[in-house]
């Protein structure tokens, strides 16, 4: 740039002072250091103010990035030459060049060779169809530029620089498409050696541009831009604030519409050359009528060295919408109804952050009712410091698929991410209460979190749970002690027995496993035993026609996809030396001949259509489910099928026996299903 002055200076200085009105120069070549001039024109005018200057030359060649300038013309009406100043108050210049085109433009010198400080104002200078003002300052080795525009387009002015880019910096502008108007003010500072300062403010008006891979999107944007960055010595001292009230935004996956939430960002901060290292020092950002963030923080290319950020009180609805679902998407949170209010606040310091945020009067509603929690108020915490930080919650009410959840409260420490409870935990579940008495949540450096804890299932009534599943109405009580329920991998694991007392009988449930439990596909295994049931009490539950007598059973390798039973081993049958009364009636045996694929209503055409009720020895049915297809036997096989109830004791005395051995697992669902619209049974 000194070197551009010191040639225009040249340009404009005589060599001599004559009474004549004019002087012409000519030189064929001329050159200084990166400088090269042909065909050189020049000329001293009187004129009316005074001396006038004319100058042209075939080309001029500068070094880059600007290169050769063809056909130039320099006109300067009121040239002033005094001690140890030059100056042309009012000038013009023509020139072409390959990029820029044809240029004509007016300006402004002074020059002080004596004090090395030289000044040029122009005007009019065109970029496409951009019209920028430049004015250049040189004293020594300092100097300055400042440059504006009131509208500068976009995509030509990416074309415009291209060529000055490097390669990878051209590849990826290409991966880009950029459209829209931009007012700009830029001021540059600097030395012989380096840039030392730049202020930029920078107004956009429908600004459109998105990526090729459509990850980075946005329409319609205005937004204004103000930057000012400092170097002292190798580091550089910023603040910025922009402001985006208009159009859309999208940053997968978070979309934002800025004329309804605008979205405003202040910072202040240092750059460290050496370390590659961002200081922060004051930052708030503000999304009006959704959040507002403050804090500092500090990052090198590793990630973050020390933070400390405040989330200020907000609406857990419009945050979750905005920024917390689009992140979410295939988990068990990508579709919550929210209320209430959040705040937050985080600190790290190296590789040690804790987190804490408050809730207020929070409602939180899976919406295809998988969860739920009324009223909850309190602390979260979380920290993988050795510094202990306390979480305190309480709620009013909540649910768990369909199973009300009661008014409870937790108290939790949580250090070296791990999370302890303080006391026993009491949670109402419908009628009863799970207590759980040692309770411990880890959470691994790679997200394979894990937790467990013992405890206790005080009495639920099983009517309230069958009402409440929408089961039929089922007797007894679901209770037990449960050694230790764990969660690992995806897997809830429960090691012990819960025993449940049904039917005037109990059922024992072990191996109890659940793979993804709030997965969009969960699993369920498990081995069940049946002991004692009341067939009376049973039937009468689920309108089965009467028996009468004591069941056994059990229910091997059970698997359920989506709570949907896929794979299971069932048998059941009397137990061996039962002593109770065994009587059947004739809807059962109709029902049970229906289950087994019988003929129906032969009872109604014999005489046995007399008898309400048969003896039976022993009833029994199995039922291998694999591949959606049951495998069914009974108590013992029969010349042709497989006895379902097999007559003794007193007359009169039955037979039920089934012909179907394999049978689609939906048809037998819809057999029984309809059992109690059935008739007939295979009489013997």
């Amino acid at each position: 740039m000194r070197q551009s002055f010191l040639m225009l200076c040249w340009l404009v200085m005589p060599v001599m002072v004559m009474a004549n009105s004019s002087i012409e120069i000519s030189i064929g070549q001329w050159s200084l250091d990166e400088i090269q001039v042909k065909n050189v024109r020049s000329s001293f005018i009187l004129t009316k103010k005074g001396l006038g200057f004319k100058a042209s030359a075939d080309s001029l060649q500068l070094a880059e990035p600007i290169g050769k300038l063809r056909n130039i013309k320099l006109n300067c009406d009121e040239l002033i030459i005094i001690s140890e100043q030059y100056s042309c108050a009012k000038g013009t210049i023509f020139f072409q060049q390959k990029e820029l085109g044809k240029q004509i433009l007016e300006f402004e010198v002074e020059a002080h060779p004596e004090k090395n400080k030289y000044k040029i104002e122009v005007e009019h200078f065109q970029l496409d169809s951009s019209l920028f003002s430049i004015t250049a300052i040189l004293k020594n080795d300092q100097w300055k530029v400042f440059a504006d525009t009131k509208q500068l387009q976009l995509s030509s002015f990416i074309e415009f620089i291209s060529p000055y880019l490097k390669q990878e910096q051209r590849e990826n502008l290409r991966n880009w498409s950029v459209d829209g108007v931009v007012k700009l003010d830029l001021d540059i500072l600097g030395n012989s050696e380096q840039i030392t300062a730049i202020g930029l403010d920078l107004t956009g008006d429908v600004i459109n541009l998105s990526d090729s891979d459509g990850l980075y999107v946005s329409e319609g944007l205005s937004n204004a831009l103000s930057l000012e960055a400092t170097k002292v010595k190798q580091d550089w001292q910023w603040q910025i604030a922009l402001d985006i009230n208009k159009g859309q935004g999208y940053v997968d996956p978070v979309f934002i519409d800025f004329s309804e939430t605008g979205l405003s960002l202040k910072a202040k901060g240092w750059w460290l050359e050496e370390k590659s290292r961002l200081n922060v020092n004051e930052m708030i950002v503000n999304h009006a009528n959704i959040m507002q963030l403050q804090g500092d923080f500090s990052a090198d290319k590793n990630g973050l060295i020390d933070a400390r950020i405040e989330l200020g009180k907000s609406k857990l609805s419009q945050l979750y919408s905005i920024w917390v679902q689009p992140f979410t998407l295939g988990t068990a949170i990508d579709n919550l109804e929210l209320a209430g209010d959040i705040s937050a606040h985080f600190q790290q310091h190296d590789e040690q952050y804790q987190l804490k945020i408050a809730l207020d009067e929070a409602f939180v509603s899976e919406q295809s009712g998988l969860f739920s929690i009324d009223a909850l108020s309190g602390s979260l915490a979380w920290t993988n410091a050795d510094t202990p930080v306390n979480t305190a919650l309480h709620w009013q009410g909540g649910s768990v698929y369909a199973l009300a959840l009661g008014k409870s409260s937790i108290q939790a420490e949580v250090v070296s991410s791990s999370l302890s409870l303080l006391e026993p935990w009491t949670l109402p579940v419908l009628d009863g209460e799970l207590i759980l008495n040692d309770f411990t949540f880890n959470h691994q450096p790679d997200d394979a979190s894990t937790w467990d804890f013992e405890g206790e299932l005080l009495p639920i009534s099983m009517e309230s749970l069958s009402v409440t599943l929408g089961w039929p109405l089922l007797h007894g009580q679901l209770s037990g002690v449960i050694p230790k329920v764990s969660y690992a991998e995806h897997k809830i694991k429960i090691d012990g027995a819960l025993k449940v007392n049904l039917f005037e009988g109990s059922t024992i449930i072990r191996d109890l496993e659940l793979d993804m439990p709030f997965g969009s596909l969960p699993q369920l295994k498990a081995n069940i035993s049946l002991k004692g049931l009341n067939l009376e009490t049973l039937t009468r539950t689920f309108d089965f026609g009467k028996i009468t007598g004591k069941l056994d059973g059990k229910i091997n390798n059970l698997r359920l996809a989506n709570w949907q039973p896929v794979q299971f081993d069932a048998v059941f049958a009397t137990p061996k030396g039962d002593k109770s009364r065994r009587r059947i009636s004739q809807k059962a045996v109709d029902n049970l001949s229906q289950v087994g694929g019988g003929p129906t209503g032969i009872l109604q055409r014999s005489v046995l259509r007399f008898f309400e009720d048969f003896s039976y020895e022993a009833l029994g049915l199995s039922c291998q489910l694999h591949n959606q297809v049951c495998e069914m036997s009974g108590i013992a096989e029969a010349k042709q099928g497989y006895y379902i109830v097999k007559g003794g004791g007193l007359p009169p005395r039955i037979n039920v026996v089934g012909y179907t051995r394999r049978v689609d697992w939906p048809d037998l669902l819809e057999r029984l299903k309809a059992v109690s619209q059935s008739s007939g049974a295979v009489v013997k």
